[in-house]
């Protein structure tokens, strides 16, 4: 079995942290405390920076630093309208494609983010909130779409921290309704429901980013 590289590693661990919240949007991201905090040398860190700012998670500007990319509602936004396009597509396929097993899973990831819910773990929360919907591309068993979908999928992540920086018991627990409803769709083969449930899903993002934003300006 093939080791990781220390670029390798040191690229899943900082691609970790800024998925998990560690570091806010347009912070600069220093370089040589990175090295320090993962116990790494410099050059690991900078080849896996590098890997980084061609996925377009961060922004290495040449005599200024490296900064976590500021996402603008706007952004957002767009992004969600192609998502939905796409998670519209992958639901109808998954309930064309599903059986006993995948329906197993999905209800599984259900409880697991109940479970989370109670237990307040929220970077969870939003783990399994993508994880819900990257199981129902996969059991559309389109290839073309699951690799859409999965290239948009850290940028998604990102949104959802932001998204639930306020409120993120309140705005967990709508989502697992959201997720029940169309989860409720898929196991009842109800094609039409599950798309407005998936649109009703991404559309409550947006009024979400929307209000943030609003209360952000009013201060």
């Amino acid at each position: 079995m093939k080791h990781p590289s220390l670029k390798e590693v040191a690229y899943s661990t900082i691609r970790e942290k800024i998925l998990t919240g560690a570091f806010q949007p347009g912070v600069r991201i220093r370089e040589d405390q990175l090295a320090v905090e993962i116990s790494m040398s410099r050059t690991p860190v900078r080849e896996a920076i590098n890997q980084l700012a061609a996925e377009g998670l961060v922004n290495n500007i040449p005599r200024r630093g490296i900064y976590l990319n500021e996402i603008s509602p706007e952004q957002i936004s767009e992004l969600l309208d192609v998502r939905q396009a796409l998670e519209t597509l992958a639901v109808t396929r998954c309930i064309d494609k599903i059986d006993a097993a995948g329906l197993d899973r999905l209800t599984a990831i259900q409880k697991d983010f109940a479970d989370c819910i109670s237990e307040k773990s929220y970077h969870e929360c939003n783990r399994l909130d993508s994880l819900f919907h990257r199981e129902i591309a996969v059991l559309s068993r389109n290839t073309t779409l699951i690799r859409f979908l999965a290239e948009i999928e850290d940028t998604m992540l990102i949104a959802r921290l932001i998204e639930k920086k306020s409120d993120p018991d309140v705005k967990n627990r709508i989502t697992y309704l959201e997720h029940g409803q169309i989860l409720s769709c898929i196991a009842n083969k109800d094609r039409i429901g599950a798309v407005e449930a998936v649109r009703n899903n991404l559309n409550r993002m947006k009024l979400n980013l929307a209000i943030g934003k609003g209360k952000e300006d009013a201060e």
